[in-house]
């Protein structure tokens, strides 16, 4: 039998192992900054990002004072430049979780390589935009 303080110590070590249970990276993915200095912050569901796996990415906007960006309606679009073509879904803002935090759903990356998205940014500050370009 296990003595219990050992029982203790290998549960603590694997408490240390598991993975978050929110299913949300830890840090940001991605971090943007609109042309009018508000910041979008990207935390994707999926750690690294994969293909062909459909998931969601929580988008935390700040303004350039850096106050959570409220009541904001907001759109992506993208793809893939060098292909010409598109996202293979469309992704949607579900709606604002917390304050300034809002769930994209949706997203899926069918291949490797360049991607480029566009988030779409409507508030009381006025319309904004930022692009994120990234590779696969």
């Amino acid at each position: 039998m296990t003595p219990p303080t050992l029982r203790i110590f290998l549960l603590t070590g694997l408490f240390l192992w598991l993975p978050a249970t929110n299913g949300w990276t830890q840090s940001a993915t991605f971090s943007l900054t609109t042309g009018q200095g508000s910041t979008l912050e990207i935390f994707s569901q999926l750690d690294p990002l994969a293909i062909n796996t459909i998931h969601s990415w929580e988008l935390v906007l700040y303004t350039a004072d850096g106050a959570p960006l409220n009541g904001a309606q907001m759109s992506v679009v993208g793809g893939m430049p060098d292909h010409d073509h598109g996202l293979p879904t469309s992704p949607v803002v579900t709606g604002e979780i917390a304050p300034g935090r809002y769930l994209l759903e949706g997203v899926r990356f069918h291949m490797p390589g360049r991607w480029l998205l566009t988030f779409d940014v409507t508030s009381a500050q006025g319309r904004e935009s930022a692009t994120l370009e990234f590779q696969l």
